[in-house]
């Protein structure tokens, strides 16, 4: 099974991300999106 995540350049979704790991899953790629303002990153994960 996968997920996707984004984390906002304001940290939003850090938390989110953390408890994920915490329960067993795993980064499978990052993104980053470099905006003129922002940057996020687009996160996938995946537990088997």
């Amino acid at each position: 099974m996968q997920k996707a995540l984004i984390i906002q350049s304001n940290g939003s979704g850090k938390e989110d991300l953390e408890r994920l790991l915490r329960d067993g899953w795993t980064v499978q790629s990052i993104t980053v999106n470099n905006g003129p303002s922002y940057n996020d990153f687009l996160i996938i994960l995946e537990k088997q």
